[in-house]
C-alpha cells in the first residue's frame, strides 16, 4: 500500500489575516507583587516599622506584636504542613515541611526567648498566649484559602515570607543608619533574623513554589491566588499595625 503525502504549507495565504499569537503569561509573583504596590509602600512608611528600624519603639509595643507572632506562628505553621501535604512534588513537599517546623521551632523559640527575658513572660505563658481579633483574622484567612486547592494555598502563604524579607531589609538599612548599627540597635536580633540571606533565599523557595503553581491553573483560578496573596498583603499590614494599637476582643456592655 502506497501513501500519498501532500506538502503543508507553513506560510499564512496571501490576504488572510495571521492569527494572532498567545501573549506570554506573567510570572505570577511578578504580577503580585506589583498589585500590592500600594500596600508595600504603606508598609514601609508605617509608623510601627520606621520606629522598629530606629530603635524608638517602646518595648511594650514590640512585646504585644511579638507575643502575637507567637500565636500567629502556631497556626501558620499548621497551614504550612497541611501545604506540604498536598505539594505536587518531592521538593515543594520538603521546604513546606521544614518551613512548618521552622516556624514552630526556631522562630517562636525566638519570641519565646524575648518575652522572656524583656517582658517576663515564661514558656507556658507565650505558648497560652491569646490571639488578638487581628491574629485571629489573618489566621482565619490563611485556613480558608487553605481549604481550597494547592496553589491558593500557597498563594496566602507567601506574603508572610515576602513582604517580611521585604520589611527585614528596610528595618536593616533603617538600623544601619544608627550609631553602632544592628549591633547597638534594642531589637537587633530580631531584625537580623529576618533581614538575613537564610531567610531571603526561603523566601526565594516559596515565590518560585507559587509561580509554579501558577502555571497549571486556570485564569479564574489565577484570579483567586491574587486575591488570596492579596488579602494576606492586607493583613499584614494590619499585623504590624496593632503593635501601636493592641487590640483587643471586646466585652459585652454593661446595661445600666
Amino acid at each position: 500500500m502506497t501513501t500519498s503525502v501532500v506538502p503543508v504549507s507553513t506560510e499564512t495565504p496571501a490576504g488572510v489575516a495571521e492569527p494572532a499569537r498567545p501573549a506570554a503569561v506573567r510570572p505570577f509573583t511578578e504580577e503580585a507583587w506589583e498589585r500590592i504596590a500600594g500596600w508595600r509602600d504603606a508598609v514601609e512608611h508605617m509608623p510601627f516599622v520606621r520606629a522598629l528600624g530606629d530603635g524608638s519603639l517602646p518595648a511594650e509595643s514590640f512585646a504585644f506584636y511579638l507575643a502575637q507572632d507567637a500565636a500567629y506562628l502556631r497556626e501558620y505553621s499548621r497551614i504550612l504542613a497541611r501545604a506540604a501535604q498536598v505539594a505536587p512534588d518531592p521538593a515543594a513537599q520538603g521546604f513546606l515541611a521544614r518551613s512548618s517546623v521552622t516556624a514552630l521551632e526556631v522562630e517562636t523559640a525566638l519570641h519565646r526567648d524575648w518575652l522572656g527575658a524583656h517582658a517576663g513572660l515564661a514558656a507556658s505563658e507565650v505558648a497560652a498566649i491569646v490571639p488578638s481579633p487581628v491574629t485571629a483574622a489573618y489566621t482565619g484567612h490563611l485556613h480558608a484559602a487553605a481549604s481550597g486547592s494547592y496553589a491558593e494555598t500557597v498563594a496566602a502563604l507567601l506574603p508572610c515570607f515576602w513582604l517580611y524579607a521585604h520589611v527585614g531589609s528596610v528595618l536593616v538599612d533603617l538600623a544601619g543608619r544608627r550609631p553602632g548599627g544592628l549591633a547597638g540597635h534594642r531589637y537587633g536580633a530580631w531584625i537580623g533574623t529576618y533581614g538575613d540571606e537564610a531567610f531571603q533565599e526561603s523566601t526565594r523557595q516559596a515565590r518560585r513554589l507559587a509561580d509554579d503553581a501558577a502555571r497549571w491553573v486556570s485564569p479564574d483560578e489565577r484570579e483567586r491566588m491574587l486575591r488570596a496573596f492579596e488579602i494576606s498583603s492586607v493583613h499584614e499590614y494590619l499585623f504590624f499595625e496593632q503593635g501601636l494599637t493592641a487590640p483587643t476582643w471586646p466585652t459585652p456592655p454593661v446595661r445600666a
